[in-house]
């Protein structure tokens, strides 16, 4: 770079100002603007690269702040998913009686099918009612006295495999107040 003079400088700012004070922009780069090392002629010093910011550990109040949020949400969707979760035990109540019912249906219709042949009408009056052909003898076996007579419904209840709510229900009963109704099996 050349050196420049105080007259040069002088004579750039009045072109400045001149330039400055008739409505125009003074030009760019004109002498008020330059740096002490341009004035020297000495080389600008190189640049640095910008400085990162070290990287903190976050603070406590971002675990507190993660909870809180938690929290505002479940108070703020806890009514909607009460709502839907005692919806969704009604339909899961509804669809076990409407499954227990279907084969109910089921039984019935075989029984009905198998009572319009003379074989099975034969079968309900010799079972049901104690008919017997002309020669046979009936024998009736009556319960001994004890009180403990195991029924047919009781007994098949228990073979069906009907197993109590899971853990994870109860709890889910227990938080959105959901009170598990008592099944009654279907009679045949």
């Amino acid at each position: 770079m050349a050196r420049t003079t105080s007259t040069q400088r002088g004579a750039s700012r009045r072109t400045a100002s001149t330039t400055a004070s008739r409505g125009g922009s003074p030009r760019r780069g004109s002498g008020t603007s330059r740096t002490s090392t341009a004035k020297r002629g000495a080389k600008a010093p190189p640049r640095k690269a910008p400085r990162r910011k070290d990287l903190r550990p976050a603070g406590p109040w971002v675990p507190v702040a993660a909870v809180a949020l938690v929290l505002v949400l479940g108070w703020a969707l806890y009514p909607a998913l009460k709502l839907q979760y005692q919806t969704a035990r009604r339909a899961q109540g509804l669809e076990q009686q409407y499954q227990s019912l279907r084969a109910r249906n089921a039984a019935l219709s075989a029984e009905v099918a198998a009572l319009k042949t003379p074989q099975g009408v034969e079968k309900a009056a010799r079972e049901k009612l104690g008919y017997a052909k002309n020669g046979e003898n009936v024998y009736v076996v009556l319960p001994d006295g004890s009180g403990g007579t195991t029924t047919t419904a009781g007994a098949a209840s228990s073979m069906t495999g009907a197993a109590g709510p899971s853990i994870v229900q109860t709890v889910l009963d227990a938080v959105f107040g959901v009170s598990t109704p008592v099944t009654t099996g279907a009679k045949p």
